[in-house]
């Protein structure tokens, strides 16, 4: 039996916070600026009141250049293939579009007039319309460093020719403005501290403060995390699957679905909302949860039926294993859990997980653990000198911390914070503070970049990170 769950937690909603002001704007006069967050898959944009530093509101969605690839290194070879200016007018035309829907019922266009950017290196050049040849192949280049300041006319804007746009500093070609935000809205420059940092998104950013003396890297983690590259993926939005449990005695299954309209009396909570799709925490959750259940191996080898029978899974589990041209893939909700006609003709696909999508997870999961072990490596310490674990990105966030840390995504350690969108933040401090924009440009110098392909150990960490256990 499934049971489904309301789930009120809407991620989007918090995928940029309002570090500086946590009340709503009320009094809608004077100017206005915008902190926006450019990542691979999704935008994320917030609307302040620049007179008494309020929050107004935010807008997230998919980065529509995803079409043109789901990582940086597919934009930029289709930057090389003639289609960068295609690109930047993509990222320029729905940045405005954002803007001006943020400005709708509070302010006219001209009170927008400042707006700070932060993203990955790729993401800054696409949006400052930036020569991208030089970071097809090593030795990989940057067409431009530090940050930049220009008006919006100059950068292609027409509903918002005369707006300040700010973008904050990047560390090196594949380490970008992004990390720069993490590490200086997270202050992972304290000379008395160890501190560790994982920004996880498309591109994951690490971060390690050793005592003042701080080292970055970028890992492709891929964007399993997202809802993309993985069968039932969706975004964290209505209708998602963020989290999941299996009974292993009784063999239910517990749905946890956002936003699940659970008011009606006419309703339980079987039948109130229909699952759309899995998000990322879900995707954590089915992971942890077959591992749990006996019929995921920690090799990431998803068992046939009659193989996790005999290893003692429960029928009514393992019946839920079924096999197709593409291998095993366990059913977590299908035709035979739905409890009236209306469900059967509203669902869009069976909920299930792959034999590809937990290869994807443990991609994502590999790298980033490497990396971080990479880092740690560098620095000649280990994980128990670490003093705090940082888990930035509204993703991070989500996650059920236990079931992050069974399969490996999360270090085994009992002092992790989690931040939000810490990127985002640091992109609406630049927005008001100078000393922000200083900070970010000297640390953006002084950070020692970490380029994995250059390090041997890091494939054999990679290896190593793949199987899912606690590290």
């Amino acid at each position: 039996m499934v049971i489904i769950r309301s789930n009120p937690y809407n991620p989007e909603k918090e995928a940029l916070a309002a570090s500086l002001d946590n009340n709503i704007c009320q009094e809608y006069t004077g100017c206005y600026g915008i902190a926006m967050d450019i990542g691979t898959t999704t935008i994320a944009a917030s609307l302040f009141s620049l007179d008494n530093r309020k929050y107004c509101g935010n807008i997230t969605e998919t980065n529509m250049q995803s079409k043109y690839g789901a990582d940086v290194m597919m934009r930029i070879m289709n930057a090389s293939l003639g289609k960068a200016s295609l690109l930047h007018n993509i990222i320029i035309t729905q940045a405005e579009d954002i803007i001006e829907r943020l400005c709708n019922g509070i302010c006219t266009r001209d009170k927008v007039v400042q707006m700070a950017v932060t993203g990955n290196t790729t993401m800054c050049h696409l949006f400052l319309d930036k020569d991208l040849s030089g970071m097809a192949g090593t030795p990989f280049k940057t067409a431009y460093t530090g940050s930049a300041s220009l008006k919006g006319i100059e950068n292609g804007f027409k509903k918002f020719p005369d707006i300040d746009i700010y973008v904050m500093p990047g560390i090196a070609a594949h380490t970008g403005a992004d990390a720069v935000s993490v590490l200086c809205s997270q202050k992972l420059y304290q000379p008395d501290q160890v501190q560790l940092a994982v920004d996880i998104g498309t591109n994951a950013e690490i971060i390690l403060n050793n005592k003042g003396n701080i080292y970055a890297c970028s890992a492709a983690a891929g964007p399993a995390f997202e809802g993309k590259g993985v069968q039932c993926g969706t975004r964290a939005g209505h209708g998602a699957v963020n989290g999941i449990k299996i009974n292993r005695l009784a063999g239910n299954i517990v749905l946890d679905v956002i936003d699940a309209n659970i008011n009606s009396s006419n309703h339980t909570g079987r039948d109130a909302l229909i699952p759309k799709g899995i998000c990322g925490s879900g995707l954590v959750d089915a992971v942890a949860e077959l591992l749990k259940a006996g019929v995921l191996k920690t090799d990431g080898y998803l068992m046939g039926k009659e193989e996790a029978l005999k290893n003692g899974v429960k029928a009514n589990i393992a019946e839920r294993i079924h096999k197709n041209s593409e291998g095993n893939y366990f059913l977590f909700y299908g035709k035979n859990d739905f409890h009236n006609k209306q469900q059967d003709g509203d669902r869009q696909q069976d909920i299930v997980i792959t034999q590809k999508d937990i290869r994807n997870i443990q991609l994502a999961k590999a790298a980033i653990q490497a990396a971080a072990e990479v880092l740690l490596e560098t620095a000649g310490i280990t994980l128990n000198n670490v003093d705090e674990v940082k888990i930035a990105g509204v993703f991070g966030k989500f996650i059920h911390p236990k079931q992050a840390v069974l399969i490996g995504l999360y270090p085994d350690t009992g002092n992790i914070e989690f931040t939000g969108n810490a990127a985002g933040n640091g992109a609406a401090q630049a927005l008001f503070d100078q000393d922000f924009r200083e900070l970010a440009l000297k640390y953006s110098k002084e950070t020692a970049h970490i380029e994995l392909a250059s390090k041997k150990s890091f494939q054999d960490k990679f290896l190593n990170a793949m199987e899912l256990k606690k590290w």
